[in-house]
């Protein structure tokens, strides 16, 4: 709500030709700059969606990546624990036959060692009935007690 007088000097400026070149001019500028601006407007979008694009596809990319290799990563990491239960159960049945085999042994050497020891008893059991046995009287032997040999002394660490 200008004045009048103020509508009036507006009028007066807007009738000179220098005043109207002057605002088609800046008419003219100001519509090449929305101008310009719809077109960078539109680049930037261009630009921001094929760079979401991109992205969005090097994601694609490292996902199906990632995914092959935690595939690989499963079989592998499968393929070794069969690999472990595998050994480990030849590992126990080679424990199971050492164990037989040293029982074996065990009782064999047992056997041989019973087997001496039963022959020396025979032995001295024959050689003492073999002795001839005479009538005489024998002599009242004392009774002897049997002394304990002294411990050795053993050195603690």
């Amino acid at each position: 709500m200008a004045t009048p007088a103020f509508q009036k000097i507006l009028e007066n400026l807007s009738e000179t030709k220098g005043v109207q070149n002057l605002l088609e001019n800046f008419q003219k500028l100001n519509d090449e700059i929305k101008k310009k601006e719809s077109e960078l407007k539109n680049r930037f979008d261009k630009q921001k969606d094929q760079k979401i694009e991109l992205a969005w596809k090097k994601y694609q990319e490292i996902v199906k990546v990632l995914g092959t290799s935690e595939a690989k990563l499963e079989k592998e990491v499968n393929s070794t624990i069969a690999k472990i239960k595998k050994s480990a159960d030849s590992l126990e049945k080679n424990i199971a036959a050492y164990k037989k085999k040293a029982i074996a042994q065990k009782t064999k050497l047992e056997k041989t060692l019973f087997k001496k020891t039963t022959k020396k008893a025979t032995v001295k059991k024959a050689v003492i009935k073999s002795k001839p046995t005479a009538t005489t009287k024998k002599a009242a032997t004392k009774k002897t007690v049997a002394r304990k040999a002294p411990k050795k002394a053993t050195k603690k660490a």
